[in-house]
């Protein structure tokens, strides 16, 4: 019958016509993906300087200048070296160890430790000329001194990764052509990923690592040329999209005294995709497939606790040239996700 819905075996052919091709253009595709990205990016580069202005106190540690006789002074990192300290009223040149209040107590900043300074010899009594403030910092003793204690707070910058990531996906639609020349589109709605990546930090620059997830998407809309279906429909049942990446990785990280760290990345492997339909109460369609993958992802991380990142990024996934069971020539897909995660260092 002219103009009829032809549906076999409910494959991504399903629906069937000659009317002329109303595929969206190309521009229009390629404005949507830059929109997409120009938006997140913005997003996240905002996100990542309020945090890096934000959390600028909190990056320079505490820090102890212990003298010959026994007196304490804990200032900021950053004061360390501004200004020479030979300690005269103090015995001699401080050394500089990290402060640890449950081992070394409370001793205000910029102040000598009262407990040791009424205890040792030779100390004057507290005074203008005693107090070290921001305006009067010392300077350290770079013999003494051990700067690669301060990175404790930041934990392991090499050895083994273990992340995880979790965020909406946007599913670019699909669209093929059969052998006849009929032409349909699958659109999706917004969906899931969840992700799971053991890695390596060969260097506090440089990771390698293996990634896998999960990432499902529902169908929202079935066309073929001016024919459309949509899901509740009485033609059109359940149907879903599923893609199981397999991804070998790589990433760049900004190497940064801070809690926080810029990265650019990429991987190739493959995806097992899985799609789904049934209509009419045909016996559902199920089409199963491995293709070949690529991503591209950007994002940051944010240390929370020593060895403890919360990892924020967006993830481009693209399948170059699906294939789907009984289908004809299909136009790549892509996948964009934004995603928050944590990460672990040992």
């Amino acid at each position: 019958m002219k103009n009829s819905i032809v549906i076999s075996n409910l494959s991504p052919r399903f629906i069937s016509h000659n009317s002329p091709d109303t595929r969206p253009s190309l521009l229009a595709t390629l404005s949507a993906g830059l929109l997409f990205w120009t938006m997140l990016v913005v997003a996240l580069t905002w996100l990542a300087v309020g945090v890096g202005h934000a959390e600028m106190a909190a990056s320079d540690p505490l820090v102890m200048k212990v003298y010959p006789d026994g007196t304490k002074v804990v200032l900021r990192w950053s004061e360390v070296g501004k200004q020479v300290d030979n300690g005269e009223k103090f015995g001699g040149a401080p050394r500089i160890v990290a402060y640890d209040p449950a081992k070394d107590g409370i001793v205000p900043i910029g102040e000598p430790s009262q407990k040791t300074a009424t205890s040792a010899t030779n100390v004057p009594t507290q005074g203008a000329g005693s107090v070290v403030t921001s305006e009067q910092p010392a300077k350290m003793d770079y013999s003494k001194a051990d700067p690669a204690k301060f990175d404790e707070n930041l934990g392991p910058l090499e050895g083994f990764v273990f992340r995880t990531g979790v965020g909406p996906a946007f599913q670019q639609s699909v669209s093929s052509r059969t052998g006849s020349g009929s032409y349909q589109n699958f659109t999706f709605k917004p969906g899931i990923r969840f992700d799971l990546e053991p890695a390596y930090n060969v260097t506090e620059w440089f990771r390698v690592g293996v990634e896998t997830g999960f990432i499902f998407n529902r169908l929202q809309r079935v066309a073929a040329e001016e024919f459309n279906l949509y899901p509740g429909d009485s033609l059109l049942g359940n149907t879903g999209f599923y893609q199981v990446p397999v991804l070998a990785n790589v990433r760049f990280q900004f190497p940064s005294d801070g809690p926080w760290r810029g990265y650019f990345g990429g991987g190739i492997g493959a995806t097992w995709s899985v799609l789904q339909a049934s209509a009419l109460g045909i016996d559902p369609y199920t089409s199963y497939s491995w293709n070949l993958a690529y991503q591209i992802a950007t994002g940051f991380t944010y240390t929370i606790d020593r060895g403890f990142d919360l990892d924020v990024g967006l993830k481009m996934l693209s399948t170059p040239n699906p294939s789907f069971q009984d289908s004809g020539q299909t136009k790549p897909i892509y996948n964009y996700t934004a995603q928050v995660g944590l990460a672990w260092r040992f």
